[in-house]
């Protein structure tokens, strides 16, 4: 995890890409090859600090941590909670969307069922304006 090779780099003593017949790599800088053995540094420090114990350690913290908020904690299990409530509880419909419905109710080419007679599409009748 922690190796050159894990980061995409060649092997130092390889100079040639993998195909045979292309120039050789150019020379790193001194300046990249300072940056690279830092973050190699770094990468080493990182994984040598992921240990077993480390990890129990932060483990604890984190359930200490929720049981610090614990007592704050609100609950909101008084009912189930559902995505979708088959609209027993709809919400407030805009004035926009409540004006247009008014317009298509009241307008002289909404579709009108005969009172007393039953509703099938056979039975309706549509004004004409």
């Amino acid at each position: 995890m922690g190796d050159s090779l894990s980061v995409g780099r060649l092997p130092e003593n390889n100079k040639k890409l993998p195909t045979d017949n292309q120039k050789p790599l150019a020379e790193e800088s001194e300046r990249i090859t300072k940056t690279r053995e830092k973050l190699e540094k770094r990468l080493k420090q990182q994984d040598e600090n992921v240990t077993e114990e480390n990890l129990n350690e932060k483990v604890i913290q984190i359930h200490e941590q929720i049981a610090r908020w614990a007592e704050l904690r609100v609950f909101v299990k008084k009912e189930s909670l559902t995505l979708f409530d088959n609209n027993n509880t709809p919400a407030k419909s805009s004035t926009r969307v409540a004006n247009y419905a008014e317009k298509i109710l009241n307008a002289k080419t909404f579709t009108k069922s005969l009172k007393g007679v039953e509703n099938t599409l056979k039975n309706r009748i549509i004004e004409r304006q």
